[in-house]
């Protein structure tokens, strides 16, 4: 018996040592989530627009604010961040803890740390922008671990919204840089909309000249195929094939509803980063057909200048050079540029426009127009250039240093032909070359003008707290942006070099062919 009294005495010690350390634990628990504060009675009995269940507030959190009324005004800076929809629902919580948090008893509660870091990913243009203040920092002494607090419970009414140009999207793809739910609208806000309508009337009359020009001289060397397919002449067939199916890539944004359907997402922002799995083919088939036309006609051209410089070189002797050389001519025109392309597609990196009613590659991010743009018409420069001026120095010396191996006649077609490549040749040249000049001038300031796009998007959150706050009202306005000038040069010598290409069969030649053609 007594050793039973012994066993029921220890069971009870044991017991209420358990619950005393338990009580311990509680208490301890109160202490890390709660510091010892001044309470004072709430002003404003709402944060947010959010009513509070509680009367008394502290402003120990808030380390920019030492009194009610500076930490109102501290959350009315804040409220700029309800143009970041995502951002909005959850740092509105966060903010009402700190600025306006429960005091009872000389201690106000402290926010838990999963509330801070709930606000880290969608609100990462604080931390590009500004940075987060001290006391904001997830810290775990301001923000313990599995703290419960008031604000939690309170549901917040007010949402975000997106100001223009950026519209709400529940795509993350669309998403614009650091703000969450919000991507930029289908329409380049870079430009008015009487720009866009200039750039259209622009771009439908000069497509519209090259498919005619271009499928004149394809039906010309068509009616002629068994005198005109020998190379290098046939080589403009190919050429003017190239800038044909090219222009129709450009002319098929004026089909009914075609171009919002080529540069527009579904939930009306610009493709970006196309393809995408959730996206018709529409931009990626635009882009294909553009960029490799594009691709494929420059690089004949080079050819072309090639195959004229080892003709001449070639004049007054039986000696073929271009014999089992065609072949080679066609592997690179039409494999170059298909590597390209895909490679495009795989990084998934063609972008809408709609200035320009087309998909292409770089409106973006303009590091890969460096690379799929530039470099290759760089090299075509370079390389063609090389071929043209040997070209026309090889004739000039074949007429100055043997005159006497010449008659009359070969040196009179000789200086026809010297003139016809002068002008075509370096006229396609010029046009080459001004594209590229536009594309690094593209290319040189697209940084700034992204700079100036996001400094006007902020703007336009800074308006948002100047009408809550009854302050000026800031006036937004781009102050960089591309040239509409520039972009219309860009497109008459992209458009010139087709037309360029196609002036080699007006001649008095062409007639007697059609001449021929009809009276078949």
């Amino acid at each position: 018996m007594a050793g039973a009294g012994r066993l029921r005495c220890a069971l009870a010690c044991c017991l209420l040592g358990l619950l005393g350390g338990a009580a311990s634990l509680n208490g301890s628990s109160e202490d890390r989530c709660k510091r010892a504060a001044p309470c004072e009675a709430l002003r404003e009995s709402a944060c947010l627009g959010s009513p509070l269940p509680y009367a008394a507030t502290s402003t120990l959190l808030a380390g920019d604010s030492s009194s009610q009324a500076e930490a109102h005004d501290k959350l009315l800076l804040w409220s700029g961040l309800r143009n970041a929809p995502r951002c909005w629902d959850v740092i509105q919580p966060l903010l009402c803890a700190v600025y306006m948090p429960k005091c009872e008893d000389g201690k106000v509660e402290l926010p838990s740390q999963k509330l801070c870091q709930a606000t880290r990913g969608p609100c990462t243009i604080v931390e590009r922008e500004r940075g987060w203040p001290d006391f904001l920092k997830c810290t775990t002494d301001r923000f313990p671990e599995g703290c419960p607090n008031e604000v939690q419970n309170i549901k917040f009414n007010s949402s975000g919204r997106c100001e223009a140009p950026l519209v709400q999207t529940d795509n993350p793809k669309s998403w614009y840089e650091d703000v969450e739910g919000c991507g930029i609208q289908c329409q380049n806000p870079l430009f008015t909309q009487k720009e866009h309508r200039e750039m259209h009337v622009y771009i439908a009359a000069f497509s519209s000249v090259t498919i005619l020009c271009t499928f004149f001289t394809l039906a010309t060397f068509v009616a002629d195929w068994r005198n005109s397919n020998r190379y290098p002449a046939v080589i403009l067939f190919y050429v003017n094939a190239c800038f044909f199916a090219g222009s129709i890539g450009w002319l098929a944004q004026f089909m009914d509803g075609a171009r919002s359907e080529i540069v527009c997402r579904a939930d009306g922002t610009m493709r970006l980063g196309e393809p995408t799995s959730n996206e018709t083919l529409s931009c990626v088939i635009i882009f294909v057909i553009v960029y490799y036309s594009l691709m494929s006609g420059v690089i004949w051209f080079v050819m072309l200048t090639y195959a004229w410089h080892t003709s001449f070189k070639a004049l007054g002797t039986t000696y073929q050079p271009l014999a089992g050389k065609t072949s080679y001519f066609h592997l690179v025109t039409w494999s170059v540029p298909f590597v390209l392309t895909v490679a495009i597609l795989a990084v998934a990196q063609v972008d809408g426009d709609s200035v320009s009613g087309i998909c292409f590659v770089g409106y973006k991010n303009y590091h890969y127009r460096a690379g799929f743009v530039l470099a290759p018409i760089g090299l075509v420069l370079i390389i063609g250039g090389y071929f043209l001026i040997k070209g026309v120095m090889t004739l000039f010396s074949i007429k100055s240093n043997h005159p006497g191996l010449l008659s009359e006649k070969a040196a009179s077609k000789i200086n026809e032909t010297m003139l016809r490549l002068g002008i075509f040749g370096f006229l396609a040249f010029g046009f080459v070359f001004i594209t590229f000049g536009c594309h690094f001038y593209d290319f040189f300031n697209q940084a700034e003008w992204e700079r100036s796009f996001r400094e006007y998007v902020l703007c336009e959150a800074n308006v948002t707290i100047a009408t809550q706050t009854k302050k000026p009202i800031p006036d937004c306005g781009i102050k960089n942006r591309p040239s509409l000038l520039v972009e219309k040069i860009n497109l008459f010598a992209m458009f010139g070099t087709g037309i360029s290409m196609s002036t080699w069969v007006w001649t008095k030649a062409t007639l007697l062919i059609w001449k021929r053609t009809w009276g078949r």
